[in-house]
């Protein structure tokens, strides 16, 4: 949850996140969300269990051999783990692939990064898409 962590730069430039998730509140509360009040997260959580913003933002799912052979995934949560990061176990489905998209206040996609394997951007990346998105008529004075 490190968007949460720097909710106060995503506040400064005036910008709003929602988190799609497909499992069911519970398991969520037990995963995702475990040892976190989701009722003072700063942002919403949307619930899609049929999965069709998945698949219309083309959300695919990884093979098995994608994720359990690739040496690089276990590289990553190894890095993370050292680094203090508490993994939290999957949800039902660990072969579903999310992304990030930064959408403007027209609705138009300014960034896009589906997700391959365990490759999510840095919030640091995200923000930066987020700035670069406001015009000039969306700007501070």
């Amino acid at each position: 949850m490190k968007v949460r962590q720097r909710w106060d730069q995503w506040e400064a430039i005036g910008a709003a996140a929602v988190f799609v998730v497909f499992d069911e509140p519970d398991l969520l509360q037990q995963t995702m969300f475990d040892g976190i009040d989701v009722a003072e997260l700063p942002f919403e959580v949307a619930v899609d269990r049929e999965r069709v913003s998945y698949d219309a933002w083309g959300l695919t799912r990884a093979r098995h051999r994608d994720i359990w052979l690739d040496p690089n995934v276990y590289r990553t949560y190894w890095r993370l783990m050292r680094a203090g990061d508490r993994l939290r176990p999957g949800g039902s489905d660990v072969l579903q692939l999310g992304g990030d998209f930064v959408v403007d206040s027209r609705g138009r996609i300014v960034y896009a990064r589906p997700q391959e394997r365990d490759d999510r951007p840095a919030v640091s990346e995200l923000l930066a898409a987020a700035k670069r998105m406001r015009g000039p008529e969306d700007r501070d004075p």
